[in-house]
């Protein structure tokens, strides 16, 4: 389920689940909230509306009833196999999500679907082999830059088993060729997904590094 926590005179408040429909008793996770605040996208599993494992949902805050119930990104988006880590573009025109399903270069690519005028979401595009591999890309984040895409592979060539990369958008259906964000961030260990501040001065990420707690 998700939960939220709020920041108030320098700690944390207890962590309470979000108010509304969004949980329900099967698994919710790998969320994104967009900057505004007004749309959750996440990754559902086994829903029983759900086109494969798990699917992309959405849910939308409302203003006395919390979150909505859940809705699928349908059919279009969403598989017979595995969609997770959504990451919604700052203009929240472009979701990128990573995904083993059919017509991939690898295991687990990352794709974008656009919203169309209509509210609805196109037909996922690859983004091609200068960020997918024949391994397994995962965990995109789209920065507030709109411009520069990190996410994690172990196609690319890296220093440990999964490493961190970052690609940034020529143009609609163009990216920069990968590069590794190199040592001490990526290690001969694994390295998940991670999170840069809108400024780019500060990035949160996860990491089973051998100084970790477990």
């Amino acid at each position: 389920d998700f939960y939220e926590s709020n920041f108030l005179n320098g700690t944390w408040s207890v962590a309470k689940p979000l108010a509304g429909k969004v949980n329900t008793n099967l698994n919710e996770g790998a969320q994104n909230i967009s900057q505004d605040g007004q749309l959750l996208i996440f990754t559902g599993c086994n829903y029983h509306e759900g086109q494969g494992s798990c699917d992309l949902y959405f849910s939308v805050r409302t203003n006395n009833n919390g979150w909505s119930e859940p809705q699928t990104l349908g059919p279009v988006v969403n598989s017979d196999f595995w969609e997770s880590s959504p990451s919604l573009s700052p203009d929240k025109r472009d979701l990128y999500f990573a995904s083993s399903q059919a017509g991939g270069l690898g295991g687990r690519d990352i794709w974008v679907t656009h919203r169309l005028p209509t509210g609805k979401w196109s037909r996922p595009e690859n983004l091609g082999e200068a960020v997918n591999t024949s391994g397994d890309e995962s965990c995109p984040f789209m920065h507030a830059d709109n411009q520069t895409l990190y996410f994690n592979s172990n196609g690319h060539t890296g220093y440990g088993m999964t490493d961190l990369f970052f690609s940034k958008k020529v143009n609609d259906s163009s990216w920069t060729m990968a590069e590794n964000l190199g040592y001490p961030i990526n290690t001969i260990d694994d390295e998940g997904s991670l999170i840069v501040a809108a400024d780019a001065r500060t990035a949160y990420y996860a990491s089973d590094k051998s100084d970790s707690k477990g």
